[in-house]
């Protein structure tokens, strides 16, 4: 509904005209005439024509019927003013409803709900006991309160993310944010002497020394643990020194991956039956209703639902309803044919071997698959050029 309609629903009000079917046709061309302000003609089943006018209008339009001498047509009021003044005698319904919307925008001062959108690595139950000691939940007088002021004195008391932000829209808290990833602590001793091996066998490629004396020579093969770069070195007056040792060593090495499929798994078949319990909301309590229920037995996946009334401009009031649904199951077991499971050992496969080429450069792949008794395993022969350079500390009397 556009701002507009409803201004004039509460403040202006409007005539809904009923013209009969036999001069629908005059009706409308004097209307356009006389260029009265009106909405869409629109035509019952029955022939019935219908349209509103404002109300500066209505007498103008009434002049114009009563002189083309139309009968048969009604013209009813619409709107705030004239239910008020239909129901101007009965003073305790006129009050209650002046009560009602005088609480209903009062309570739009107000948070009601609470969103918290991140990355999934921030535990939101956390979060919402973090926001309330800095006064931020449901029931917050969002006048009273300076939330870019908020997000700051969050970010200084908890350590929990990296960045935050608190926006009040209507009355809902949209509160937006970032996990803290803290940077890797350096490796222990990071400038003690140390010493370069080999991480696993190969054949090296190329080798990169940065720091150190080399071992390494191309084409030649090396085994786990085997010296590539010393941190022994001797300086310019033939004295021996230690450093920290550094290098990049490429070597060719093989790798086995493999991923298995059984056939059996464990799938959920829904019963039917289901535990549904409602609440109403009013003002953040919940008030739980006399009927619903059932019995969802020992085993059920839960479904909750909360939903408030929205104004027009987006605004949340603080009543609505809250449900809850759990639904019974059983788990039974399934079974995959050996196509299905063929295929899902592959695709893990392939996911495996492109985990590997994010680290090494391929250079040849060789696939296999076996089916087992109780389902399939795929292999890979993968042969590679990958950096096998670690680092191991030189342990001397001194600690140097």
């Amino acid at each position: 509904m556009k701002a507009s309609r409803i201004f004039s629903f509460l403040f202006g009000g409007r005539y809904e005209v009923r013209g009969p079917a036999a001069r629908a046709e005059e009706l409308i061309n004097a209307v356009m005439r006389h260029e009265i302000a009106h909405t869409d003609f629109t035509r019952d089943a029955d022939g019935v024509l219908r349209f509103s006018v404002p109300r500066r209008e209505a007498a103008r339009l009434r002049d114009v019927i009563d002189k083309k001498g139309i009968l048969g047509y009604s013209v009813i009021g619409k709107g705030l003013p004239f239910a008020v003044y239909r129901y101007r005698r009965r003073i305790g319904f006129v009050a209650g409803a002046a009560l009602f919307c005088a609480v209903a925008w009062f309570s739009t001062l107000f948070v009601w709900k609470v969103e918290i959108a991140g990355d999934g690595g921030v535990s939101v139950e956390e979060v919402e006991r973090n926001l309330a000691e800095i006064g931020v939940g449901i029931g917050t007088f969002i006048p009273d309160k300076d939330f870019w002021q908020l997000s700051t004195e969050y970010l200084a008391r908890f350590d929990d993310c990296s960045w935050l932000s608190i926006n009040v829209v209507g009355t809902t808290a949209s509160v937006e944010l970032r996990e803290r990833v803290d940077a890797p602590d350096p490796p222990p001793d990071a400038d003690a002497p140390c010493n370069v091996v080999a991480a696993e066998d190969g054949v090296i490629d190329s080798f990169v020394i940065s720091e150190g004396r080399g071992y390494v020579v191309p084409n030649t093969v090396v085994r786990r643990g085997d010296l590539l770069v010393s941190g022994v070195i001797e300086d310019i007056q033939g004295e021996l020194r230690l450093c920290h040792a550094s290098a990049e060593v490429y070597a060719e090495v093989e790798r086995t991956l493999e991923a298995y499929q059984p056939y059996a798994h464990a799938v959920r078949e829904y019963t039917g039956a289901q535990d549904v319990r409602r609440s109403i909301i009013f003002f953040g309590a919940q008030i739980p209703l006399p009927f619903g229920g059932g019995d969802a037995g020992d085993c059920f996946e839960t479904e909750e639902s909360r939903d408030l009334l929205t104004l027009p401009d987006g605004k949340t009031l603080p009543f609505g309803t809250h449900t809850v649904c759990r639904r019974a199951y059983v788990e039974i077991t399934a079974y995959y044919t050996p196509a299905q499971a063929r295929e899902m050992a592959r695709e893990a496969l392939e996911a495996a071997i492109a985990r590997e080429a994010g680290a090494a450069r391929i250079l040849e792949v060789e696939r296999s698959v076996v089916e087992e008794g109780g389902g399939v395993r795929a292999f890979a022969r993968i042969r590679c050029i990958r950096d096998i350079a670690q680092q191991k500390t030189i342990i001397t009397t001194t600690g140097r």
